[in-house]
């Protein structure tokens, strides 16, 4: 399931500009950045809603950090599009994704120290 979200962010052209991804310059990544000095970026990762048994449900974490609160903004905008206000599902890296609806998470979080904003979405996915 990682793989098939992982593929459908950086497949959306609109995403990967606003966020300058380039092959080299890898800004969405699962579970660790992989230059967190290096703004903005998306990091994520999905667990099943019920651990230990097969399933078709799943939970997934975005977090979005980035030193600009209105690109942090256009960003989110722009993952919630994809997951959450699609009408239809999809299919990506050969698994379908029947639903996905944001399910909620964090208001903008601001850290003096480094001067970033983050904001943390979640999504519900049915999935095949």
């Amino acid at each position: 399931m990682i793989k098939a979200i992982f593929k459908y962010l950086v497949s959306d052209e609109q995403l990967k500009n606003l966020i300058s991804y380039t092959d080299k310059n890898r800004r969405i990544n699962e579970f660790v950045p992989f230059n967190k000095e290096d703004y903005p970026y998306i990091v994520f990762e999905i667990s099943p809603f019920l651990a230990g048994n097969p399933t078709t449900q799943y939970r997934c974490e975005i977090n979005v950090l980035t030193k600009d609160v209105l690109l942090l903004e256009s960003i989110s905008n722009r993952l919630i599009d994809l997951l959450h206000k699609r009408k239809t599902g999809f299919i990506s890296n050969e698994k379908s994704i029947y639903s996905s609806k944001h399910a909620g998470g964090s208001g903008i979080i601001y850290d003096p120290d480094i001067k970033v904003f983050q904001q943390t979405l979640i999504f519900n996915i049915k999935a095949q």
